[in-house]
């Protein structure tokens, strides 16, 4: 068990655009940059409750935190099949986009990134359910809390957050271990003020890329549980 920062993370576009504070804004076009050196950041985001799954695809020059660049005609980036469209944000700079429904959503999918060269880069993931398995409405405060969830095995790379909400007594502690179980100790319990407890619960995944271009690139998916509500007992 170890803690970590809290990620600031809100599920919509502009988080997965802007989750690096000093990443360039500024647009330019695929065709003026070496084929090899675009960077391919692709980030997948639901959150429960949420009758659509978010895809953002985004494009870079140099790097993680280099230009934006708009697929020139040519180059173009697909899901499962389906070519996306450019948008573009001021805080963020040029990104690809779609929503896709929640069911029937789980499973394989494919990202295919075609550049001005035509050579085509193809990336797999797999997007499996997650829940909290045991949604206890009622805790003792001088017992420590469980928190048990399914989901696909954890790599290293991957972690489950569970941090308080609306509290001024917080606490955050993440799993990134084989163990599917969270564990609140008695004494975040003690602090709580408050009779009812608020928890959220997040699962992250950071996937390499199978075929990337020499910069790489990176698959990130991020889901987000409601809120549990938990009555503390004496």
């Amino acid at each position: 068990m170890k803690r970590k920062r809290n990620p600031v993370l809100t599920g919509l576009i502009l988080s997965a655009i802007l989750l690096t504070a000093c990443s360039s804004n500024e647009i330019g076009d695929s065709k003026d940059v070496n084929q090899d050196k675009i960077y391919m950041d692709y980030y997948i985001s639901h959150t429960e409750g949420d009758e659509n799954v978010d895809i953002t695809c985004q494009f870079r020059f140099a790097g993680n935190n280099g230009t934006t660049l708009v697929l020139s005609d040519g180059s173009k980036v697909e899901f499962d099949g389906e070519k996306l469209k450019a948008d573009s944000s001021t805080a963020g700079g040029a990104y690809y986009n779609i929503r896709k429904p929640v069911n029937g959503f789980y499973g394989k999918h494919t990202i295919r990134f075609t550049n001005t060269s035509g050579k085509q880069f193809d990336n797999e993931f797999t997007f499996a359910p997650f829940a909290i398995t045991n949604g206890t409405m009622e805790a003792g405060r001088t017992s420590d809390l469980r928190i048990s969830y399914r989901s696909a095995p954890l790599t290293k790379e991957d972690y489950v957050e569970v941090y308080s909400s609306g509290t001024d007594s917080s606490f955050h502690y993440s799993q990134d271990g084989p163990d599917s179980t969270i564990v609140i100790p008695s004494k975040e319990l003690t602090r709580q003020k408050d009779k009812l407890l608020s928890l959220e619960c997040k699962l992250y995944r950071e996937i390499d890329l199978q075929q990337s271009a020499s910069e790489g690139g990176m698959i990130r998916i991020r889901q987000e549980l409601k809120a549990m509500k938990i009555k503390l007992l004496p």
